[in-house]
């Protein structure tokens, strides 16, 4: 295998829902990539997250990092998370870990805050009003900016053995996917997209469309070591595919419209650990 795939390129996506980050290479920590999915906007009252399949405009958004903080390398004290949207200015937000207070505390940053994806709840720590005031005039509607608290919050890999724990992001650590695998799509729709549209963490060259199927681990060597990861479920697709990711003017048809007629969980005769169908998957 190793001779015949390669990965061809390493996403990381420090804030949820927002464009990610090409790198040459990035570091695992026990969660997945190295900042990957560590920030996230949630609504002011209820703390639950904002996605992008409700709000478009966050394809538009771009965060950044120094380029030794995906390295795993020591950064400067100063050293902030970078975001830039159109129309506004960028918001700056230290790196630094600020000291994590009460839940439900002044709103400043470093308070508590109880946060919800989708059925997991768990503890963020606020990036304090500045951030909060950034986010609510982009998205137009009271917003909070949080960091996962890594400290206080095992979020467990759902259908993974126990153990294997993640941030923010939908389900696990890693998203694969394959260059023949979006080709063999792309011939079927009326127009081709871009990979972005699935915002994979690892996109492999080399496979046959669709071969990762069967895959139950996916092996490669970096610095003399093997890493292995292990396959845990074929991704469900929401709305965010059908969302152009240059110009989101909203959600529509495709590619969840080509991908129900032969990669839908009934067509591949699929289903996840607690019985529930996959409904599409790339």
């Amino acid at each position: 295998m190793a001779d015949a795939y390669s990965i061809a390129e390493i996403m990381v996506y420090p804030v949820k829902a927002c464009k990610g980050i090409s790198v040459p290479e990035a570091c695992i920590s026990q969660t997945g990539f190295l900042y990957d999915r560590e920030w996230m906007v949630v609504s002011a009252d209820k703390g639950r997250v904002f996605a992008q399949a409700r709000f478009p405009k966050f394809a538009l958004v771009q965060p950044s990092l120094p380029a030794a903080a995906f390295k795993g390398e020591e950064l400067d004290n100063d050293a902030v998370l970078e975001v830039k949207a159109p129309g506004m200015a960028p918001l700056k937000v230290p790196l630094k870990r600020a000291r994590v207070g009460l839940k439900g505390s002044s709103g400043g940053r470093g308070s508590g805050v109880d946060v919800t994806v989708w059925t997991w709840s768990g503890h963020g720590i606020d990036e304090g009003p500045e951030a909060a005031a950034w986010w609510s005039s982009y998205l137009g509607l009271p917003a909070r900016f949080v960091r996962f608290d890594a400290d206080s919050a095992d979020r467990q890999v759902e259908y993974a053995p126990a153990g294997y724990v993640t941030g923010f992001s939908n389900t696990g650590q890693f998203m694969f996917a394959s260059e023949a695998s979006l080709t063999d799509l792309n011939k079927r729709l009326p127009s081709p997209l871009s990979m972005n549209r699935f915002r994979p963490s690892i996109t492999l060259r080399g496979p046959r469309a669709f071969e990762e199927d069967k895959w139950k681990t996916f092996s490669t060597m970096h610095s003399g070591k093997t890493l292995v990861f292990t396959f845990v479920e074929q991704c469900a697709r929401c709305k965010v595919p059908t969302i152009n990711q240059e110009n989101p003017t909203g959600v529509g048809e495709e590619p969840l419209k080509t991908l129900a007629t032969f990669r839908s969980g009934e067509v591949l005769g699929l289903k996840r650990s607690n019985g529930k169908k996959i409904r599409r998957s790339l």
